[in-house]
This record gives C-alpha cells, sequence and structure tokens, in this order.
C-alpha cells in the first residue's frame, strides 16, 4: 500500500521563522553599528563641546533645533564597539542564509512508498529488500526512526519524523517497513 508524507505547515513556518528572525536581529545589529550609534557619539561630542566651552545653558535649545534629546548619551561608543556590532551582524546574517538555504531545500521533501520500495525524504528509491535496519529508539518519545539500508554496497540512512512530516503517513510508512522487515526476517 502506497503512503506519501509531505513536510507539515506549522515545520515550515517554523523554519521560515528562524531565518525571518536572524535577518531582523542582523538589520538591528547593522542599524545600531551604522547608525544609532554613530549618531549617538555625534550627540555625546556635540554636548561635550557645550560643556566645555561652558555653553550648557544653551544646549536645549541647540539639541532641540537638530531633534536631539537635551538628555547626555549614556555613553560614547568606541570604534571597537561599532565594528563589534557590524560584525556581529555580519554573523547573524549568515546564519540566516544558511538558515533560509536550510528551509529551501527541505521545505518540498516528501517520503513516500510504492508496492517495492520507499523513497528517502532526498528522493532516493529504496528497495525494501535494501532496508538493513530501523532504530526507533526515540520513537515512542520523539517520533525518530532511523531507517538503515544498503543499495550496491553503499550504506545510507534516513530519518523518519512524525513531527516534521504528515503524522498519520509517517505511520503508516514506518508500519509498511516494519512489515517488510519482519516478513524478509522470516
Amino acid at each position: 500500500m502506497s503512503a506519501e508524507a509531505r513536510i507539515t505547515p506549522i515545520w515550515r513556518k517554523q523554519k521560515l521563522f528562524v531565518a525571518v528572525f536572524l535577518f531582523a536581529v542582523s538589520g538591528w545589529f547593522f542599524w545600531d553599528g551604522k547608525v544609532n550609534w554613530p549618531r549617538s557619539n555625534e550627540r555625546w561630542l556635540a554636548q561635550t563641546e557645550f560643556e566645555k566651552s561652558g555653553r550648557e545653558a544653551e544646549w536645549p535649545a541647540y539639541a532641540a533645533s537638530r531633534g536631539w534629546s537635551a538628555q547626555k548619551p549614556h555613553k560614547f561608543y568606541a570604534p571597537g564597539d561599532i565594528n563589534f556590532q557590524l560584525y556581529v551582524s555580519a554573523a547573524l546574517c549568515a546564519g540566516a542564509i544558511v538558515a533560509l538555504v536550510y528551509w529551501l531545500r527541505q521545505k518540498d521533501r516528501v517520503v513516500r512508498t510504492d508496492e517495492e520500495a520507499v523513497f528517502a525524504p532526498s528522493g532516493v528509491r529504496i528497495p525494501f529488500g535494501a532496508i538493513t535496519g530501523l532504530g526507533k529508539k526515540k520513537w515512542d518519545d520523539k517520533g525518530l526512526a532511523t531507517v538503515r539500508y544498503e543499495i550496491d554496497g553503499r550504506k545510507g540512512e534516513f530519518i523518519l519524523d512524525d513531527y516534521k512530516f504528515d503524522r498519520d503517513a509517517t505511520h503508516q510508512i514506518l508500519g509498511e517497513i516494519e512489515e517488510r522487515l519482519l516478513k524478509s526476517d522470516q
């Protein structure tokens, strides 16, 4: 009996959210390093100049004319601080790209069976006779099973995940693999 387990919508949304979140946080760090902190430093230096020249009373009017708060920024950001923000932004952006590429590669995956074989999420056709083992150590707790196989002397494995793939269809596929393995052991 054939079955087909597609990626679940919740899994697809969660993994896309990770990429979007990382891009957003990367943008936030970039904005701080390129815009917010340099502006804050400009305000800090201007206010410090007013204080050194004894013109503190003129500061509120000058700050208002520039659209600044009259309150002094809480700190001056050193070039190292600003560069660190940009490095973190770049690292987060790289992580976001990796997460997005992973999502793009996974979102349309399918595990399915036909009368003679199971098709791994990667698309590899694995005849039931090539399946050498089934690891169900994490099946009851996490819904994860490892299907091991050997085709033309090359060993491989793939994961059946009943959270990532449609639950009912994944259970049906696992049941079919177990049934075929029992038949081949007899």
